[in-house]
C-alpha cells in the first residue's frame, strides 16, 4: 500500500482520486479536501480504499464520496470487506459500521477537520479543513 516510501502527503495526493467510489469525480476544492483527509486517516494507520485493487476483490478502506449539492463537502465512510461481511450478523455489521464511523469522525475532529454535526454513527461529512470562528 505505500507506494510513497513512507511520505503520507505523496500518498494521500497518489489514492486521492482512487479511494472515490463509483466513479465519482471530486471538484477541485474536494479534491483538496480530499487529500487533507487521506494524509490524516493514512497517520492514524487506517488504509483508503483503492479502485485498482476494488478490481481484484480487495475491497475495505476509506472511502471518498461527493456530497450532492455541496461541491466544497466530501462524506468519509468506512468500507468494509464484503467478504468478511457475508459471514456476519447483519446487526453486526451495521454495529462495525457505526464504530468505524465514529472513529472517522474522532481522527478527523482531532486533525481540526471541520464536519458536520450527524447521528452518532453516521458516516462524517468533512465540509473544510478547519471548522470557521464563531
Amino acid at each position: 500500500m505505500d507506494p510513497m516510501g513512507g511520505d503520507y502527503r505523496a500518498q494521500a495526493r497518489y489514492f486521492a482520486p482512487l479511494a472515490v467510489l463509483d466513479g465519482d469525480v471530486l471538484t477541485e476544492r474536494q479534491e483538496e479536501l480530499a487529500r487533507a483527509v487521506l494524509e490524516a486517516v493514512l497517520l492514524a494507520g487506517l488504509r483508503p480504499y483503492n479502485a485498482e485493487a476494488a478490481a481484484d476483490g480487495e475491497e475495505t478502506g476509506i472511502v471518498l464520496v461527493p456530497v450532492p449539492g455541496n461541491s466544497r463537502a466530501i462524506r468519509v465512510l468506512w468500507q468494509q470487506d464484503a467478504a468478511a461481511a457475508t459471514h456476519l450478523p447483519t446487526d453486526l455489521c451495521y454495529a462495525q459500521q457505526a464504530a468505524m464511523h465514529q472513529a472517522l469522525r474522532t481522527i478527523l475532529s482531532a486533525h481540526r477537520f471541520w464536519i458536520e454535526d450527524g447521528p452518532l454513527g453516521e458516516a462524517p461529512m468533512v465540509c473544510g479543513l478547519t471548522r470557521p470562528a464563531g
